[in-house]
């Protein structure tokens, strides 16, 4: 995937994110506006629990970086995070 179409995937899931205004989404979209990680899915739930689903590229110190992180914003009340092990997409080469 082209660097301008996953940055403007980024874009769009973050804005998406912060019309929910909750704290954990709002943490949730710092995440998705920082990271550069193969990041499957993620969702602020209402209750505040965050779920992140990370492709196969991330490492294991990159998920326990992030898991962190949220966990430790307020608003968030809980993160399930899980790591799949199929690659939907190509890391950028930097």
């Amino acid at each position: 995937m082209p660097r301008s179409a996953l940055l403007a995937l980024l874009i769009c899931l973050t804005l998406t994110v912060q019309a929910g205004q909750s704290p954990a989404a709002v943490a949730l979209a710092g995440v998705l506006g920082e990271a550069n990680l193969e990041i499957i899915h993620a969702e602020a739930l209402p209750d505040g629990v965050v779920e992140i689903l990370f492709g196969v590229s991330v490492a294991d110190h990159e998920v326990t970086r992030v898991v962190d992180w949220l966990r430790a914003q307020e608003g968030v009340r809980d993160v399930i995070a899980r790591t799949t092990p199929r690659t939907f997409c190509q890391p950028f080469n930097q």
